[in-house]
């Protein structure tokens, strides 16, 4: 990829006198330390520079090409880059995938023809590529955004969306004044995408955090091993929400997953955060960039001119799950010293009244220094009113003072529009975080005391190849509870007992075997919402209850499938643990609260397949009721190792066999502590 970022020589194919051509040969043409050749059969020179007709006829080695040429050229351009022998081609044209079948065709055409000549493409449909400290300005957007990005960012964005990520860095660059290190559209990633150029970005010294707005994630399984191997923090703002589709509507697993709550999980899992709006992505990526690494939980110690955003703060960091720091005795001790007497001073630090003592700056410098040697404080929240006549902020002390002990800083800003602007420059300059929202403010102060990615994560193991019983039906189709849990057996999974019955005789023995009361199903091909179909019968405690029941289905169900009779057991409380071979991901397994709220208030935790159980183990402490796992009114604390490797199985089983769509166990009982599953489904696809 080194191609792409710091080229020695860049053809620009497409150059003119005006509009798009002309800002991109601009911008090209500014780049430090390369060697630009225009192309365009039409002039002689360009801004100074000889332009050529052809790719072929510039008489230098090109090392790379940029593309800004109405669709149907490419290919024939293609082959010319590729005999010159270009390493990387940058398509900024649209016209390609987005436009349909014959813009796909197209694309793929273009592909071809660089892969048989070993040549990479970025694009289409993009705004290329800006470096700001690097002076390497790939794109054909304003020069006016291109001049005025501010220095200093180590904050590298990839956006696949193109005029998006020319509106975003204007709207950065000159409203927000947020610099930003590297900014990457990639289009259509018709050959390189997001890994690729995470990739590189994780190895760039210059970047210190990468923040992606993606719309696609082809290669999902390859950016989790390079989310779950960072030693840089992410943020990923992942766009198309919607449902699975009707294929969902086969098993809770996929209904549950979708596509949005999967692949957040799925982040969340490996230490990414996640967006829900453009300025979000970046607030949370600058934060995550500047601050030290922090313990999940941090406590902290806010310090404020207003006792009413004193009391918000709280709220917030409530809702965040950031305790407040209750500081300790030395401190409260040094505070007490600027504090009017009839004043004591507590967390959050009410300053106001010090500060009519003794001056803004004084006070404020006394505070930070105060509480940047407890031992009970990782982060202070500084809130700060500029545009008085006492504005006296010494930012470069305060983060010197608290980043030595290792603590984080960030401001809550408000006041005057000039002044407050100048403020957010000399932060940046600093490295110091300020937002003007007091939530927003809060959110990243809560992501960075979040789990990062585990740099040099542990290799995933392989899954264990367990064949299927030989006499089992076909591998197509929906398979009933019966099969799936002689399947499930095989791999160790916990089932609850159970029979097939064929007559009343049968019925009344294997009852007597299971143990009274008992449950008796209805398992009809491919139907797999048996309850929705009144082809569960609970709560069966005596014969008569049995025999009428039995009928009842016998009937309803025409002679059609077979009845089965389980053993009923009462559980504590109920779960879902699923199986589901995602088009992004691969093989994925899901555990969640069972129950009503499973479909009301969606409660699950994703991760990838195969698994090893501290993986598992994880899956259950991301559970907003992972508490109820401990034993609750005199519940038995659940077996959190049986459920781990009940999860392990579950995943190897689907990673084992290509052709195993998706699994439902609804729901898996816990009782006693124990997990059992009562209900399971395998869907397999040709």
């Amino acid at each position: 990829m080194e191609f792409f970022f710091d080229p020695s020589s860049v053809a620009v194919v497409g150059a003119s006198p005006e509009r798009t051509g002309k800002s991109l040969l601009l911008n090209t043409a500014g780049s430090r330390d390369v060697a630009v050749y225009p192309v365009n059969p039409k002039y002689q020179d360009l801004e100074g520079l000889t332009c050529y007709p052809s790719v072929a006829a510039i008489p230098h080695p090109v090392e790379m090409a940029i593309l800004l040429v109405p669709a149907r050229f490419t290919p024939q351009i293609l082959e010319e880059c590729a005999a010159k022998g270009v390493r990387g081609v940058m398509i900024q044209s649209a016209g390609f995938a987005e436009t349909g079948e014959d813009g796909r065709e197209l694309q793929a055409k273009c592909v071809a023809i660089a892969r048989q000549a070993g040549m990479r493409l970025w694009g289409p449909n993009c705004m290329g590529l800006v470096d700001v400290p690097g002076n390497k300005y790939f794109t054909f957007m304003s020069p006016n955004i291109t001049g005025v990005l501010p220095p200093h960012g180590n904050l590298s964005l990839v956006v696949q969306s193109g005029m998006l990520s020319a509106g975003f860095l204007a709207d950065l660059a000159t409203r927000r004044g947020i610099a930003v290190n590297k900014a990457c559209s990639i289009g259509n990633k018709c050959d390189v995408d997001e890994c690729d150029v995470l990739e590189y970005l994780l190895g760039d010294d210059t970047t210190k955090g990468v923040a992606l707005y993606l719309e696609s994630m082809p290669r999902g399984r390859r950016f989790m091993e390079l989310a779950e191997g960072a030693s840089k923090p992410l943020v990923v703002l992942k766009s198309g929400r919607s449902a699975s589709g009707a294929k969902a509507a086969l098993s809770h697993t996929a209904s549950l997953a979708g596509n949005a709550r999967l692949t957040q999980g799925l982040l969340q899992a490996v230490g990414v955060g996640t967006a829900r709006d453009f300025h979000q992505l970046v607030d949370l990526g600058r934060s995550l960039s500047l601050l030290p690494e922090i313990p999940a939980g941090a406590r902290v110690a806010v310090l404020t001119f207003s006792g009413g955003a004193g009391i918000l703060s709280c709220d917030l960091l409530e809702d965040n799950g950031l305790p407040l720091a209750e500081l300790a005795p030395a401190t409260l001790g040094e505070l007490a010293k600027v504090f009017p007497v009839w004043m004591p001073p507590g967390n959050p630090v009410d300053l106001w009244p010090a500060m009519e003592l003794h001056g803004p700056g004084p006070t404020l410098d006394h505070a930070v220094q105060a509480v940047s040697q407890d031992p009970n404080v990782d982060l202070v929240l500084l809130h700060t009113f500029l545009g008085g006549t006492q504005d006296q902020v010494n930012l470069a002390r305060y983060k010197e003072l608290l980043a030595d002990q290792g603590k984080g800083m960030v401001f809550w800003a408000l006041g005057l529009d000039q002044p407050v602007k100048e403020f957010e420059t000399q932060a940046q300059a600093e490295g110091v975080p300020v937002f003007g929202e007091l939530a927003r403010t809060v959110d990243c102060l809560a992501a960075a005391a979040r789990p990062r990615a585990r740099a040099g994560a542990v290799p995933r193991p392989q899954a264990s190849g367990n064949p299927l019983p030989t006499d089992l039906p076909p591998t197509l189709g929906v398979w009933d509870e019966y099969q799936a849990k002689r399947l499930l057996r095989a791999w160790e999974i916990p089932a609850v007992a159970e029979e097939l019955v064929e007559d009343l005789e049968q019925a009344r023995a294997a009852a007597d075997k299971l143990g009274w009361p008992v449950v008796l199903k209805g398992l009809l091909p491919g139907e797999v919402h048996k309850s929705e179909k009144g082809l569960v019968c609970l709560n069966l405690d005596i014969p008569d209850k049995l025999e009428r029941e039995f009928q009842r289905l016998k009937k309803v169900m025409e002679g059609q499938g077979s009845l089965v009779l389980q053993a009923q057991r009462k559980p504590d409380y109920e779960l879902i643990v699923g199986y589901l071979k995602d088009a992004q991901f691969g093989p994925c397994v899901m555990l969640g609260m069972g129950g009503v709220t499973a479909e009301l208030e969606p409660d699950v935790a994703f991760e990838m397949a195969p698994l090893d159980p501290s993986r598992a183990l994880a899956m259950l402490g991301r559970l907003r009721m992972a508490r109820r796992f401990d034993g609750f009114r005199g519940e038995t604390p659940l077996n959190r190792e049986a459920l781990a490797q009940l999860i392990c199985s579950l995943g190897d089983l689907g990673a084992s066999h290509a052709n195993i769509s998706q699994v439902d166990l609804n729901p898996v009982a816990v009782c006693q502590g124990e997990p059992l599953a009562l209900d399971a489904n395998i869907i397999w696809e040709a």
